[in-house]
């Protein structure tokens, strides 16, 4: 019988960051890489819709295999899988190997996404999961802005895209090195899954409304931080002329916003705050910091200066941000809450919903590709209005259970 563990904090977000590096790393590189593959911009960016499709297929199968086989065998082949692809993606010789080989680059890298996620629920429960599911949130925060910040000294140092991803070859291997000695398996239910038919969890999930909003949001709300690292390098690099390296620099202000949230975040939930009102502070940030993108981009002249460009672009999008980190974690925390049994298979079949969205999102924004925050504002604002109204619902629907609960 195998040894049952906790799977540590620190190896929790080392999980977590593997994905969430992959997914912006390369933005600095996004210029550089329709140039030295001879595409544009907006082709060079659905390279980014591949990885979302391949991560959503991923985490569709992986978690289930993982009730059945568990959890540690799963994430050592995922990554060893992810470091051979983005070994290969380095070879790519046109954009359309490089989609491809993202494509599967994201199957491989979506362990540290469901996984994560599955290993956290084996592991804590109560208010030490929405703790692990904060700290989770700060590492989705703060990670993507150092990938960035990374990806841009990368670029301007050696001015080819390839080393991007040889540096991702490089982090994994240590990766999957401190994965072979340390980690442990979490799932205390490894075989059960094979009585759990996928189809009969899928056809329950389908119906959940509950869980159906929440997978909207978190698509919409990955989909607009995502689609807002695939669309800035066009408009700094490409259109105004800054070196990768500054373009890094400025997503620090992103990265202190999503700090903050997180911060808070863990805060609120020391002080026993409902995750609900957690939700509700985090909704009303991203309100502030959409509606003042679109408003400002509106009045703003075709002329305007570098600094003022960051000013009315970076100030909103880190007012959402700190927003998106204090709302996200909390809705990938409560929307498993009813399937504790099968964790991996509705986690498999949540997070393929979700990154769907995203993948969606990402779509919009690669073909509406233009060299300014235009177009990303207006989508950023009707996918937002979205949000509230099915969060509105949602707020009805869990009170209306709670008076049902009372009533019982």
């Amino acid at each position: 019988m195998k040894t049952i563990g906790k799977i540590p904090h620190l190896l929790l977000y080392l999980l977590v960051s593997l994905s969430t590096l992959t997914e912006t790393i390369y933005s600095a590189a996004l210029p550089n890489i329709a140039e030295q593959l001879n595409t544009t911009g907006g082709i060079a960016q659905l390279s980014t819709t591949a990885y979302y499709l391949g991560f959503a297929i991923g985490i569709l199968t992986l978690g289930r295999v993982s009730d059945i086989y568990g959890r540690r065998p799963i994430v050592l082949l995922g990554i060893g899988f992810y470091v051979i692809i983005t070994f290969l993606i380095t070879l790519s010789p046109n954009i359309e190997s490089f989609i491809a080989l993202r494509f599967l680059q994201a199957y491989g890298a979506s362990v540290g996404s469901v996984l994560s996620q599955a290993m956290a629920r084996d592991s804590y429960k109560g208010w030490e999961l929405s703790y692990a599911y904060a700290g989770v949130g700060m590492v989705m925060s703060v990670v993507p802005s150092v990938g960035s910040a990374l990806g841009g000294y990368i670029i301007e140092y050696y001015q080819e895209w390839q080393w991007v991803f040889k540096s991702l070859v490089m982090f994994s291997g240590v990766s999957l090195f401190i994965y072979l000695k340390f980690l442990p398996e979490t799932n205390p239910y490894i075989g059960d899954g094979k009585n759990n038919r996928f189809y009969t969890v899928l056809m329950i999930a389908l119906k959940d409304r509950t869980l159906l909003s929440y997978a909207l949001m978190v698509g919409a709300f990955n989909g607009m931080c995502f689609g807002f690292y695939i669309q800035a390098p066009f408009i700094f690099i490409d259109n105004m002329g800054i070196n990768p390296s500054v373009y890094g620099k400025l997503f620090m202000i992103l990265s202190a916003a999503n700090l903050i949230g997180a911060l808070y975040c863990r805060h609120l939930i020391k002080r026993l705050v409902g995750t609900m009102k957690i939700q509700i502070i985090g909704l009303s940030f991203s309100v502030v910091g959409i509606s003042s993108l679109l408003i400002l981009n509106y009045f703003a002249s075709q002329n305007i200066s570098v600094f003022w460009a960051i000013i009315i672009i970076f100030v909103p999008m880190a007012i959402h941000l700190l927003g998106h980190a204090l709302i996200v974690p909390m809705m990938l925390r409560n929307a498993l809450e009813n399937y504790q049994k099968v964790t991996g298979v509705a986690g498999s079949i949540f997070g393929f919903l979700y990154y769907i969205i995203t993948a969606a999102v990402n779509f919009m924004i690669s073909s509406l590709h233009s060299d300014s925050i235009d177009n990303f504002s207006y989508i950023a604002a009707i996918l937002l209005a979205m949000c509230i109204i099915l969060f509105y619902y949602l707020f009805r629907w869990t009170n209306a259970q709670k008076n049902l609960s009372l009533e019982g």
